[in-house]
């Protein structure tokens, strides 16, 4: 009854430090999402404030065009930027909540097989083929939790692909509309 008592001790605690080790990862996410976003803040502020001082310093004419440029939105580049960190943390964060939850499974997966070799050691002759039958889950289950975690990480490898490749995407024809806007406020000052 000990060994029992025991094993379920160490089942409690070993839920226990999952779901601990789980809060922190997310918290650890949540901070990096938010030291981002204190620092986009402050360089946006910047931003407007270096080019509110610029506008302040040229002609009534000129001031008007400055003036709107330093309350335009972000350029596309930073934009961009901030979406690509944001989905790097993000990644980030799902591979470290993987790597919990998989260790934790190791670990459940160990204890699982151990409880079934001293049950096979302790079980009368007559039970081998309850006990091939744990083992077979056993083994199913191992089997099913590879082909998940490998289908996840694909997934996550074509997610964070189509993330670059949507950004630089994004990028190139942002950079070709700056340019055809360029040319036609030339053409409009001649």
């Amino acid at each position: 009854m000990s060994d029992f008592q025991g094993q379920a001790s160490a089942a409690q605690q070993a839920n226990l430090d999952l779901c601990f080790g789980v809060a922190n990862k997310i918290l650890d996410g949540g901070e990096q999402l938010t030291r981002l976003n204190l620092d986009t803040a402050k360089a946006t502020l910047s931003d407007w404030y270096q080019n509110l001082q610029n506008g302040l310093t040229k002609t009534a004419e000129q001031r008007l065009s400055g003036f709107e440029n330093a309350v335009a939105l972000p350029s596309t580049e930073k934009v961009l930027s901030y979406q690509h960190q944001v989905a790097e943390i993000a990644f980030g964060m799902r591979m470290q909540l993987a790597e919990v939850i998989d260790a934790h499974y190791q670990e459940t997966s160990r204890c699982f097989q151990r409880f079934v070799e001293n049950v096979a050691q302790n079980a009368p002759v007559s039970s081998e083929a309850s006990i091939a039958f744990m083992k077979q889950i056993i083994t199913l289950a191992n089997t099913a939790h590879d082909t998940l975690h490998k289908a996840a990480k694909q997934t996550v490898d074509i997610a964070k692909s189509s993330v670059s490749v949507a950004t630089e995407a994004a990028k190139e024809s942002t950079e070709s509309a700056e340019q055809a806007v360029e040319k036609s406020a030339k053409a409009v000052k001649h």
